[in-house]
């Protein structure tokens, strides 16, 4: 065996480096990859104070480094068609003291890493929605017996990421008037393709 070995030196040194360059290079992409998965942009739409039309949507920022929110939007989807509106601007709720800073009246603004921006009652979204005009038939609501569906749509710029990214969750109403999302997470729209139709979606914003 010693012999063998020493007559296949130079083979099982090549071996040797092939094997710890493969292993180092495997390593390398898993950091790489944690890296990139660590500061890979993510706003969070969460439902807190029930499940029901009472509860709140938070907006929150899950990302490594701070975000811009550009504009909010929702999309009420009926058996009628969709009602789209934009609720970047907070509308003073029943009970509710009017806003008298930019902070407490607008959804729009910079987010902090780890911070939280409230964008109001459930029931409230859905009372901003119905005021809008059918824009759409192609609704996620088919029967006269199916349920509202409510999306909430967050534009947003992370850092120095270019174009503008989103984060979307839908909202599904049972026959007791109970609210519950739709999904177990957020959707994130951060890919070439999303971020294209984000941006448009925020130049139809900007020309209306």
């Amino acid at each position: 065996m010693i012999d063998w070995i020493s007559q296949h030196s130079s083979f099982l040194q090549v071996l040797t480096s092939v094997a710890t360059l493969v292993i180092w290079i495997v390593y390398a992409q898993m950091l790489l990859a944690g890296f990139i998965r660590q500061r890979r942009p993510k706003v969070v739409i969460n439902q807190v104070m029930g499940l029901s039309t009472r509860g709140r949507c938070l907006i929150s920022n899950m990302s490594a480094e701070h975000i811009h929110i550009e504009s909010a939007h929702v999309r009420l989807h009926s058996h009628e068609g969709v009602r789209r509106c934009t609720v970047s601007e907070i509308q003073r709720e029943e009970d509710a003291t009017t806003p008298t800073s930019i902070q407490g009246g607008t959804l729009q603004g910079p987010l902090s890493s780890g911070s939280y921006i409230d964008a109001g009652e459930i029931q409230h979204l859905v009372s901003r929605a119905r005021q809008a005009p059918i824009e759409d038939e192609s609704t996620l609501c088919r029967d006269e017996n199916a349920h509202y569906v409510l999306e909430l749509l967050v534009l947003y710029i992370y850092s120095s990421a270019p174009g503008i990214m989103g984060a979307s969750r839908q909202f599904v109403f049972d026959d007791d008037g109970q609210a519950t999302p739709a999904h177990l997470e957020t959707r994130q729209h951060r890919n070439r393709r999303e971020r294209k139709r984000m941006s448009r979606l925020y130049r139809a914003y900007l020309d209306s």
